[in-house]
């Protein structure tokens, strides 16, 4: 597991009060985790405070539906931003 995807179980995890290990990183935060629009779009907020300067527009969180898929969208913009300094 990588440092990102815990961070972002972490995230997931305070969000539903439940142990970070109960979070699945391969289920739809939607579909398979309960969480509604208003949640997931939270947890968008606190994935761009958490890692600056990745960014996620609407379209891109909606299309992201697993913490792998969004883990691996982060250390790409992070690998990008490191490629550009």
């Amino acid at each position: 597991m990588t440092p990102t995807e815990r961070k972002l179980q972490s995230l997931v995890a305070e969000r539903l009060k439940i142990d970070p290990a109960d979070v699945p990183l391969d289920r739809s935060l939607m579909d398979d985790l309960g969480l509604d629009s208003f949640d997931v779009m939270d947890v968008v907020l606190e994935i761009e405070t958490a890692f600056p300067p990745v960014t996620l527009s609407d379209e891109k969180a909606q299309a992201l539906r697993t913490l792998r898929e969004m883990a691996a969208y982060i250390d790409e913009q992070l690998a990008n931003v490191n490629r550009e300094m």
